[in-house]
Order: structure tokens, then C-alpha cells, then sequence
């Protein structure tokens, strides 16, 4: 038994895996971001516009990749067992909204809720400071990157000051939607534990999104 920064204990537990290629974590988040990038990027694969497309998979890779990686990394930094598993119907959801939303509005929205990094603690009980870092991470990540390539926009000329602005605001609006106090949104969990640093990060990523 391992002993986390919080003083509580979490056997390495690990659920026997599913067979199948269609199991595995990595098809699953290959999926994930593949969905999401046809989301991100509806309005140019209806433009015919294959640059936007692959601007919106580089801009999905940063964010959702970097997002669901932090969340199971600071959770198997403390000794969970923590697994990214796909959900179909958000995904089916993201893909169907944003192209109506491109098709009607002449842009897209994006449900950004593509699926969630399972964790299994002792006896199925994850201490609540432990929770809240571990729903931190992924939102955190985001700006981290948001910011990185903000900054790097304002540094560039077009039309790269374009790409990586793109970027930034993928990552932004990420940051934002996952921050939203919406159970079982990763913004849920932080403010019910910790409210203040709820709104630091919902503001945050708020003027990213919106404003900058």
C-alpha cells in the first residue's frame, strides 16, 4: 500500500482489462480524438477547407489529448489506478451538434464531453483532496496551453499568428466548458470541494475564451 500526499492509503488495484482492440485505451482515445476533431472542424469540412480540418486535429490533439493525459497521470502519480474510456453517445452528440450548429449559425459548437479517465481507489473511496487535484489537471492543462500558444500567436505573424491563436482557443474553450459547475463535468467536482479555486479557474479560462 502507497502512501499519497494526503496521508491515505490506495492499493495498486488494477480491473482486469476488456479484450479487444476496441477496448484498449489508446483505440478509444484515437477514436475520441478523431470525433472531435470532425467537431472542431465542421464548419471547414463543409467549406471543403482541408487546411481548417487539419488545423482543428492539431488544436484537438494539444487540448483533449493533453486534458485526458493529465487527468490519469496526477491520478497514477498517487498510486490510482486510472483508465480514459470513450463515451459513444457524446461523441455521436458532439459531431451532430456542431454540424448543425456550422450549417445553421456558420459556426461551430462544440459539446466537448468526448468521455472521462475512469479511477479505482480503496474500496472504491478516493479521498476528496485527492479528487480534486486529479479534476484540476485536466482543466489546468489547457490553460497551461492556451496560454503558451497565445502568447506564442502574439509573437508570430500570419499565418501562424492564425494557426497557433487557433490553438490557444481550442484550448480555452476546453478549459471552459469542462469548468462549467455541471456534474459529471471535471468543474462539478473542483467546486464542490474547493469553490474559490473553482472560480479562479473558471475565470481564467472565461477571458481566455471570451475575452482575450
Amino acid at each position: 500500500m502507497k502512501a499519497n500526499a494526503y496521508g491515505y492509503g490506495v492499493p495498486h488495484y488494477v480491473p482486469p482489462p476488456r479484450k479487444g482492440i476496441l477496448h484498449s485505451e489508446a483505440f478509444q482515445l484515437l477514436i475520441s480524438w478523431g470525433a472531435i476533431t470532425v467537431a472542431f472542424g465542421a464548419g471547414s469540412i463543409l467549406s471543403g477547407d482541408i487546411i481548417g480540418v487539419a488545423l482543428a486535429g492539431v488544436a484537438v490533439g494539444t487540448g483533449f489529448i493533453f486534458h485526458e493525459l493529465a487527468h490519469r497521470q496526477v491520478a497514477r502519480h498517487y498510486g490510482v489506478y486510472a483508465r480514459y474510456r470513450a463515451w459513444y453517445t457524446g461523441l455521436l452528440l458532439a459531431v451532430t451538434i456542431a454540424f448543425l450548429s456550422a450549417k445553421i449559425l456558420g459556426m461551430p459548437f462544440v459539446l466537448a464531453a468526448p468521455g472521462a479517465v475512469y479511477i479505482v481507489g480503496a474500496m472504491g473511496y478516493i479521498h476528496p483532496l485527492l479528487e480534486l487535484r486529479i479534476a484540476e489537471a485536466g482543466p489546468l492543462a489547457n490553460i497551461v496551453v492556451s496560454i503558451a500558444f497565445f502568447v506564442a500567436s502574439a509573437l508570430t505573424p500570419n499565418p501562424w499568428h492564425y494557426y497557433l491563436g487557433y490553438i490557444s482557443s481550442v484550448n480555452a474553450w476546453l478549459a471552459f466548458f469542462n469548468l462549467l459547475p455541471v456534474p459529471p463535468l471535471d468543474g462539478y467536482k473542483i467546486m464542490r470541494i474547493r469553490i474559490v479555486e473553482w472560480g479562479i479557474l473558471l475565470f481564467v479560462a472565461f477571458v481566455l475564451t471570451f475575452v482575450l
